[in-house]
C-alpha cells in the first residue's frame, strides 16, 4: 500500500497516509477535513554512497560520544575522590 504526503487546505497540517487507491483521498488527522492535496513527494533512494556517509556519520557521532562519556567520567572523579 503505496504512502503518500497531504496537505490540508482547511488549516496548515502536513500528514502522511496510506491510500489504496488513488482515487481516495483521507481525511485530515488535525481538522477531519476532506479538502486536501496530494504532495509530490521524493523517493528514498539508498545506493552504496549513501548507505557509507551514513556510515560515517554515526562512526563519527558514536567516536563523539564514546569522548565526552570519557571526559565526563574524568570529571566526575576528579571531583568526588
Amino acid at each position: 500500500m503505496p504512502t503518500f504526503d497531504y496537505t490540508c487546505r482547511a488549516c496548515p497540517c502536513e500528514f502522511e497516509a496510506w491510500v489504496r487507491k488513488r482515487e481516495e483521498m483521507p481525511a485530515c488527522p488535525e481538522c477531519g477535513a476532506s479538502d486536501v492535496e496530494r504532495m509530490l513527494s521524493v523517493p528514498n533512494v539508498h545506493s552504496d554512497g549513501t548507505r557509507a556517509r551514513s556510515m560515517r556519520a554515526a562512526r563519527r557521532r558514536d567516536d563523539r560520544q564514546q569522548m565526552e562519556n570519557m571526559h565526563t567520567r574524568l570529571e566526575y572523579e576528579a571531583n568526588h575522590d
